[in-house]
């Protein structure tokens, strides 16, 4: 996927986003997002992941013939230099891409979603893909809670709400 390439308004998740999606065996959904891709450090950080996190290679495989990986431009590469004192390494480029094409940025990083919405990029975290995914009639809201608890009980997510509908 080259710059001229990446897909209008793109989707863009960081290493978080799809490390939960992955747990749960679930990548199907972040991949069937409108513009989904994602950028070299974050198929970077999946591939130093995985050899203490096995459950990363589903990442890995649908990358990136599902999740196409964006070949990053010298603007891109500007507004990850602006970010990069804030955010980790995989979060600058994410949202450098989104903001650059008018995309959204997915992550649950706090730190990450503050600079985002003061950017005024879209912000939406794994629960919002989970919310999207029942919207659009792809999965109950049982199974996302289902999803969200596994999440919580084995990995340690942090969110307010175990229960999906206190979301809506």
């Amino acid at each position: 996927m080259t710059g001229g390439d990446i897909p209008t308004n793109p989707s863009v998740p960081n290493t978080t986003v799809l490390s939960n999606f992955a747990y749960v065996d679930q990548l199907w959904v972040v991949a069937g997002l409108s513009g989904i891709c994602t950028v070299p450090v974050v198929r970077g950080e999946l591939e130093h992941g995985v050899d203490d996190h096995p459950y990363l290679q589903s990442a890995l495989d649908v990358l990136p013939d599902e999740i196409p990986v964006a070949t990053i431009s010298e603007t891109v590469t500007d507004r990850e230099t602006v970010v990069s004192d804030h955010l980790d390494a995989g979060e600058a480029q994410a949202f450098a891409l989104a903001d650059a094409h008018d995309g959204r940025l997915l992550t649950d990083d706090g730190d990450a979603r503050s600079v985002a919405k003061e950017q005024g990029v879209t912000v939406i975290g794994s629960v919002g893909v989970l919310l999207a995914a029942i919207d659009a009639g792809k999965i109950s809201e049982q199974t996302a809670d289902g999803w969200l608890s596994t999440w919580i009980d084995e990995i340690g997510y942090y969110v307010p709400y175990r229960n999906i509908a206190a979301y809506r």
